[in-house]
């Protein structure tokens, strides 16, 4: 028996879904794995370190002023 085009997405779409629960889940375990571990070691502070530095390094979206529709509001 074929299966539809529209079968075969879905089939596709659930495996793809099931996947990421998957890795989502292996992600999670292996977190709280480190975490009961106690992981906090020198190395995983200067990635954190790291990370926030270059978060704050990373160009921030410049504000827009208001120009003129603030002034004709008024």
């Amino acid at each position: 028996m074929m299966i539809s085009e529209n079968e075969e997405v879905a089939r596709c779409r659930v495996a793809d879904r099931l996947r990421a629960a998957e890795t989502d889940a292996l992600r999670r375990q292996d977190k709280a794995t480190r975490r009961a571990a106690g992981s906090t070691g020198p190395r995983h502070h200067l990635a954190a370190v790291l990370r926030h530095l270059a978060n704050h390094l990373e160009p921030q979206p410049r504000r827009r002023s208001t120009g003129l529709s603030g002034i004709l509001r008024s």
